[in-house]
Parts: structure tokens; C-alpha cells; sequence
């Protein structure tokens, strides 16, 4: 079977019961892992997705890439084990200058559940398993709001940082809050290999490899439509709530 052209990449935060908009529960996202096996899904890195669709290596029939933002400590606590022993794996984008500290940054809404945030260590012990470390900026600020000698300071110092303590090559990015302007998009792309926005949708080979499309778990909560992931229903339900975010954002509405 051929490569698909569209895949899925998830997006994830938190791990917990607070019931907030970018929290999933553990046992929630126990279920969307089991789906994902019943549905014959294997998960593929970012970086992997890239290297299938540039045809420089092989990649299951049904691939699907697992995210997480902000490099939270419940990734490790919930998630890790969950994915492990459904021998599947994910990439994580962390905020390389507050690891090990927690996600209590300026600009941070009151309502996001505060929380510790990985180390280094446990970034390294990720990597061992497979996953994928990118870099979610320096001290997750809204690069659409900085001028270029700081947003190169938070793509560029976060990717040495990462790499210097980590270990591996970091050549992925996550746009905090989504957003980067025109400018700040050259400077990633000089630095890594693609970006992830928040822009809601299915990742597409021929697409801005540094504007990837993900799919916010937030909009998934439903088993059934997490079951049709790749069915019409869903993709329909998905394109009406992207639209429906792109008219709030242009009259200056929230999500």
C-alpha cells in the first residue's frame, strides 16, 4: 500500500482530571490508545513522517504521529507507560529553557492546570525509547509578538540547549500558542526540518512543511469520532471546526 499523502498528527498537553481544554484524563487517553491498535494505526515520529514522505525510508500503511506540548511531567507519568506497552511511540516538544521547573510562564491563562514540567533526564530517557525530542521555544513565548533577535534567541538557543543536554539532534519545532509571523517562520525553517502549528486539520506531504496541520485531542474527546479518525464523518466535523476557528480569530474572538 501506498504512503498516504495525509496523516494525522495528535496533539496532546496534559495528562489529568481537571476536565480543562488542554487536558485529556489517563483513563481517556488509555481508550484513544487501545482505538488507535484496534484501528490498525502505528505511530511514526515526526522526524519519520518527514523521511516517508521524502521516500528515504519505510513507514507502516497506517501511520499516525502522537504529540505532546509543553513537555508536561504527566507525558512521563501517563503517557510513556500507556504508549510503551502499546509499543508505540510519540515526540515531544519541550520548552528547553524551563525543564525541570513547571509551566507557570507569563502569559500562562489561570485556568491551565500548573504543573512540574520534565527534566533533561527524563527528556533523555524518552529519546532512548524511541521518541522524538523537539523544542517548543525557550520560554514558550507568542513569537508573533517579539522582534527577530529574540525570536532567534528562542528558536536557536532552544535547539543548543536541547541538543547540548539531551543528546540528539533536535530538527522539529513547535510554534508556541501556534503562532509565528512570516520572519519568524525563515528562522525556524534556517534551524530545523519542520514546524507543527496549531492550525487544525491532516498534515499533507505537498503542504508548508513549517505549518503542519495537527489535530488538537481536545476536538477527539468522543470515542466514536475517535474511532472514524480517517472516516468522511470525522474529517467533516474536523474542517467545520477549523473553519469555525479561522472566522473567530478574524473577528478577534477567542477559540
Amino acid at each position: 500500500m501506498t504512503f498516504p499523502g495525509e496523516v494525522p498528527i495528535l496533539t496532546y498537553h496534559s495528562l489529568d482530571d481537571t476536565g480543562s481544554p488542554v487536558s485529556t484524563s489517563p483513563a481517556l487517553f488509555r481508550r484513544q490508545v487501545e482505538l488507535l491498535r484496534e484501528g490498525g494505526f502505528e505511530t511514526i515520529t515526526v522526524a519519520e513522517l518527514l523521511a516517508a514522505w521524502d521516500e528515504t525510508a519505510a513507514a507502516p500503511d497506517r501511520p499516525i504521529v502522537v504529540t505532546f506540548d509543553d513537555g508536561l511531567s504527566s507525558v512521563a507519568v501517563h503517557a510513556a507507560p500507556v504508549l510503551r506497552e502499546a509499543g508505540f511511540r510519540a515526540t515531544v516538544f519541550a520548552v528547553a529553557g524551563r525543564c525541570g521547573s513547571d509551566n507557570d510562564w507569563p502569559g500562562q491563562p489561570a485556568w491551565v492546570p500548573r504543573q512540574k514540567l520534565l527534566t533533561f533526564h527524563d527528556l533523555r530517557e524518552l529519546a532512548g525509547a524511541g521518541w522524538q525530542v523537539g523544542s517548543h521555544g525557550l520560554g514558550h513565548t507568542d513569537l508573533s509578538r517579539l522582534p527577530a533577535d529574540r525570536v532567534a534567541e528562542e528558536v536557536g538557543t532552544s535547539k543548543q540547549l536541547l541538543e547540548d543536554n539531551v543528546g540528539v539532534e533536535v530538527s522539529a519545532f513547535a510554534y508556541p500558542y501556534g503562532r509565528a509571523s512570516r520572519a519568524g517562520r525563515a528562522l525556524v525553517a534556517a534551524r530545523y526540518r519542520a514546524a507543527c502549528s496549531d492550525e487544525l486539520g491532516f498534515a499533507g506531504r505537498e503542504d508548508d512543511r513549517f505549518r503542519l496541520h495537527r489535530i488538537d485531542a481536545y476536538y477527539l474527546r468522543n470515542p466514536a469520532l475517535f474511532r472514524r479518525l480517517l472516516g468522511r464523518p470525522a474529517r467533516t466535523y474536523l474542517g467545520l471546526r477549523a473553519l469555525g476557528r479561522r472566522l473567530r480569530r478574524r473577528t478577534g474572538g477567542g477559540e
